[in-house]
């Protein structure tokens, strides 16, 4: 470890008061919880580097969940996979969530937005994060998946409190084992429907489809079913929050967005550039590894902080503004390299629908600051409270 590495707690309450970047010329930090990768460069070199695997696994471990289904199913889950193998199970989420697909889903939320608002009162002030941006993934999802609508508030539930594991709190883990076990049970039935009923054009359907043709194992389909569930809403609802408050709490872009419908979809990229939900990325090193001149022992936990890699001077001009003319804008909110994101073209046609929703039929809406709460928890951005005046 090189003497001159400077120290920073990428978890610490105060960490996303550091602009963004290096730190003293510095790429790589040391903190109490491992390496800390401030630069846009070194998060990308990490995160296209194969020899840095996930820590899923192992932060459920450190939590004590060490055996059982969970425990196993995270090992064997896509995240967990490197190499052919990762590839050969991405491959089919990945056709199936093609432009074509996302496009197509695009009118499907217009209309779950549009329902979702004809239930909210417009003639005082509301939470947006809890009377809206929370339902719509679970709804996109249930669309997705070929399950029933009604089964909405349920998968929101359970995507909600499995993902809470990223909130290092011990006091979650029954909690969290409650909800995996559900989620299980549900997946079963629902799959069990799906092939009493008959298959559909969803993208459960064509799971079961290619695990029936001996392209999937049985347990591939269910670890498959469970990760698009798990994954399903929690973050894209955070992060639709943060966009509505960074387009609303500026109203000079507001203003533009009105005048300019076409530039939402600079302006969503622009906003998760600055406010990315998933904060931070966490990995392990196999092997020594050289980063930026750092060389990261085998073992080692590394934490990509994807906000100061988005707010690298290096990479971009003025780093802290919102710019909606920005070039090369390409941020490192949904990851990069084999394990990006697969669901982002969705999640930004989520928030670019919200988005155009809000600017077409409520353009006048305002954030209300003072009862609106947005935190950090272990390096990520989360919405407590979204107060906002539609008229």
């Amino acid at each position: 470890m090189s003497t001159r590495m400077p120290v920073f707690d990428l978890f610490a309450p105060d960490a996303f008061d550091h602009p963004g970047g290096e730190i003293d010329g510095a790429a790589v930090a040391i903190g109490p919880e491992g390496y800390a990768v401030l630069s846009f460069e070194a998060a990308t070199a990490v995160l296209r580097d194969t020899r840095f695997r996930n820590s899923a696994l192992q932060l459920m471990e450190d939590f004590g969940i060490a055996d059982g289904p969970v425990h196993d199913f995270r090992a064997r889950s896509i995240i967990m996979r490197e190499g052919a193998a990762q590839l050969r199970l991405r491959t089919p989420l990945a056709r199936f969530m093609g432009p074509a697909i996302v496009q197509d889903t695009r009118f499907v939320l217009r209309q779950i937005v549009a329902e979702i608002m004809q239930d909210v009162d417009a003639s005082h002030a509301m939470d947006f994060h809890a009377a809206v941006d929370r339902r719509i993934p679970s709804l996109v999802y249930c669309h997705l998946a070929g399950a029933p609508s009604t089964d909405a508030p349920r998968v929101q539930s359970l995507s909600e409190r499995t993902l809470s594991l990223l909130a290092r709190d011990r006091t979650l883990i029954p909690s969290i084992l409650d909800a995996y076990n559900e989620l299980f049970d549900y997946l079963a039935d629902l799959i069990a429907r799906k092939r009493a009923d008959g298959l559909g054009e969803d993208m459960l359907s064509y799971l079961i489809g290619l695990t029936d043709a001996g392209k999937l194992t049985e347990q591939e389909l269910f670890d498959e079913a469970t990760s698009m569930l798990e994954a399903s809403s929690v973050n894209t609802a955070h992060q639709t929050g943060l966009v509505v408050w960074t387009l609303l709490s500026d109203r000079a872009v507001w203003q533009r967005l009105r005048e300019d419908p076409s530039v939402i979809p600079a302006a969503v990229v622009e906003a998760t550039r600055l406010y990315p939900r998933t904060g931070v990325l966490s990995k392990i090193a196999t092997e020594d590894i050289d980063v930026q001149g750092t060389t990261i022992p085998a073992g080692s936990d590394v934490h990509v902080a994807v906000w100061s890699a988005n707010r690298d001077p290096e990479r971009f001009n003025e780093p802290t503004i919102f710019d909606l003319d920005r070039e090369r804008n390409q941020p490192l909110t949904f990851s990069t390299g084999s394990h990006n994101c697969l669901g982002q073209g969705l999640a930004k046609v989520e928030m670019e629908e919200v988005v155009r929703h809000l600017v077409e039929n409520y353009p006048e809406s305002r954030i209300v600051e003072e009862d609106t709460e947005i935190g950090q928890v272990a390096g990520r951005w989360l919405v407590k409270n979204l107060m906002i005046e539609l008229r």
